[in-house]
């Protein structure tokens, strides 16, 4: 189980360091913005739609 755990803090401190985004596509983002409230609304709509059948 440690070793599960070191695991965990390795890769943790792999992406603290931005390490992970060397490992994606360059047009990946590496950086977000915080999602506004209309960001949500739509997910949450498009999600809508997708579960109702694309409707």
């Amino acid at each position: 189980m440690a070793e599960v755990r070191a695991d965990e803090d390795e890769l943790a401190a792999l992406i603290e360091q931005g390490g992970f985004w060397r490992i994606t596509p360059d047009w990946v983002p590496g950086e977000f913005a915080p999602p506004t409230r209309d960001l949500v609304e739509r997910v949450a709509l498009g999600l809508r739609r997708s579960v109702d059948g694309g409707q």
